[in-house]
């Protein structure tokens, strides 16, 4: 399919080394402010989709919705003002519909670390693999 981890919070590049689709513990892992929507449907359009993440999470705090085209798919991120928002958000609202199709919802996950951090800024940030 291709690498699909790059995060448009970030200036471009690749996102952190595969973990083999685990990563690390929850307990090591920064906190997400971005949640990743994916599998969108072909006929919603970028205004619809944008539309519909808005309406469905701005009820959680302040947002900004972004689609981005990525070479193999459409996906669309939603960005949170803090982490606390973010989770709420995803635990209320875990998988979206658009036109009769489910859309997948996973969180973009900060670096664990600050080193990993600077040295991601550089290198992207990452779409979590599931």
């Amino acid at each position: 399919m291709g690498d699909r981890r790059r995060s448009p919070g970030f200036r471009g590049g690749r996102g952190p080394p595969d973990r083999g689709g685990r990563g690390p513990p929850p307990a090591e892992r920064g906190g997400y402010k971005v949640l990743c929507v994916s599998s969108l449907h072909l006929k919603a359009s970028d205004d619809v989709v944008r539309d519909t993440l808005y309406r469905e999470y701005k009820k959680y705090g302040d947002i900004s919705v972004r689609v981005m085209h990525e070479p193999d798919e459409r996906v669309a991120y939603v960005y949170f003002r803090n982490f606390d928002d973010a989770r709420d958000a995803k635990h209320a609202k875990g998988r979206i519909i658009l036109f009769d199709k489910p859309a997948m919802v996973e969180a973009v996950y900060e670096s664990a670390s600050r080193e990993e951090y600077e040295g991601g800024r550089e290198g992207g940030g990452g779409r979590p693999h599931s």
